[in-house]
C-alpha cells in the first residue's frame, strides 16, 4: 500500500487524503491545463475544460440547478504543467482534485492569486493541488466571511516567486476551515496563514509544514470558535518571528513543532503565543534555546 510522511513524521496512509472521497453522489468533471478547450463539455479527459474557473462554474451550477445536486458532492479532476489563472469562484460542494504530475510534483499545479468574492460557497475542496504565487507575489488565496467548510488537504503552497508571495491562505470568519496534511514553503513576506476577525468556528489547521519569513500561523485578537472549538494541532513550523501567533487566546494549540528566529521570550512567546489553557506539550527551539517545551511542565498538587 503507498504511504507518505506526514508532518508529525508519522507514516500515514495517502487513503486519509482520498478516504474522504466517498462514492460519487454528483457529476465529475475534468480539466486539462494543456489540452482542453473551455468550449469541451467537460465530461470527460477526451473532452476536458481548459479552464479550472469554468469547471467550477459548471459544477457550481449543476449543484444549484435542481434538488437533484443539492445533497450531491461533485468532482473535478484537474491536471496540468503550472498553467495560470487568478480564481474570484469556488463551487458549492465540490471537490477539486490534482491528477498527473507537473515537472518532478504530483498532481496539478496553478498559478495565480486567488481573492474569492462573497458569493457563498460551501464546501469547496482542494485535495493534491500544488499552489504558487506569480512573479510578483502577493497573496495565494484570501477567503471571505461568507465562506464555509473551505478545505485543502494534502497540498502546497509555494510562495517562491520573484517577489516573495505575502500569504497563502488568508481567511476571515471562515467556518469549519481545515487545512491539513499540507506544505508552505517560501520566503512568505507576511503570516503565512492568517485568520482574520470573526467567528472561525470548527477551525482545524493540523500535520502541516509551514516556513516563512515572518509569522508561520496568526490568529485575530478578535478571532473567536465560541460554539464549535478551533485546533491548531501537529504543525511543524520554521519560521524568522512566531512560529503561532495567537492573539485570541481562544484556540486549542497541541503538539506542534516550532523552530523560529526570534529569542524564547517570556514562556515561550517569542515562538509561541495563545491562551495560557489552550496550550499542551508543543516544542520550541529559537535562538537562545533548544528543545523547549511550551508551556512549561506543570505539577498537580
Amino acid at each position: 500500500m503507498l504511504k507518505q510522511v506526514t508532518a508529525d513524521g508519522m507514516l500515514r496512509s495517502i487513503n486519509d487524503n482520498f478516504g474522504l472521497l466517498d462514492t460519487v453522489s454528483g457529476r465529475v468533471y475534468f480539466v486539462d491545463g494543456n489540452a482542453g478547450s473551455d468550449t469541451n463539455s467537460g465530461s470527460s479527459w477526451d473532452d476536458a475544460f481548459k479552464t479550472l474557473a469554468v469547471a467550477l462554474a459548471t459544477s457550481h451550477a449543476n449543484i444549484a440547478a435542481s434538488s437533484k445536486g443539492w445533497a450531491a458532492r461533485n468532482r473535478i479532476y484537474c491536471k496540468g504543467d503550472s498553467f495560470e489563472e487568478d480564481l474570484t469562484k469556488l463551487a458549492q460542494k465540490t471537490d477539486v482534485i490534482g491528477t498527473g504530475s507537473c515537472d518532478h510534483l504530483h498532481g496539478a499545479r496553478l498559478i495565480g492569486n486567488h481573492a474569492i468574492d462573497t458569493t457563498m460557497y460551501m464546501g469547496c475542496r482542494f485535495i493534491n493541488f500544488h499552489f504558487k504565487a506569480p512573479e510578483t507575489g502577493g497573496d495565494i488565496f484570501t477567503i471571505p466571511t461568507e465562506q464555509s467548510g473551505i478545505a485543502f488537504i494534502g497540498c502546497s503552497f509555494d510562495g517562491g516567486s520573484e517577489v516573495a508571495a505575502g500569504g497563502a491562505i488568508i481567511a476571515t470568519a471562515v467556518e469549519s476551515l481545515t487545512i491539513r496534511g499540507c506544505e508552505f514553503r517560501g520566503a512568505f513576506s507576511d503570516a503565512v496563514i492568517e485568520i482574520g476577525a470573526g467567528e472561525s468556528n470548527s477551525l482545524h489547521i493540523e500535520d502541516n509544514i509551514v516556513q516563512g519569513a515572518e509569522v508561520g500561523i496568526e490568529v485575530s485578537a478578535s478571532a473567536t470558535c465560541t460554539i464549535r472549538a478551533g485546533y491548531i494541532l501537529r504543525n511543524v513550523i520554521n519560521t524568522t518571528k512566531e512560529c503561532i501567533k495567537d492573539s485570541s487566546g481562544k484556540f486549542y494549540v497541541h503538539g506542534n513543532y516550532c523552530v523560529t528566529g526570534n529569542a524564547k521570550g517570556v514562556a515561550g512567546a517569542g515562538g509561541i503565543v495563545a491562551g495560557a489553557k489552550m496550550m499542551l506539550q508543543n516544542y520550541l527551539s529559537a535562538s537562545d534555546v533548544a528543545n523547549a517545551i511550551v508551556p512549561a511542565n506543570g505539577a498537580l498538587s
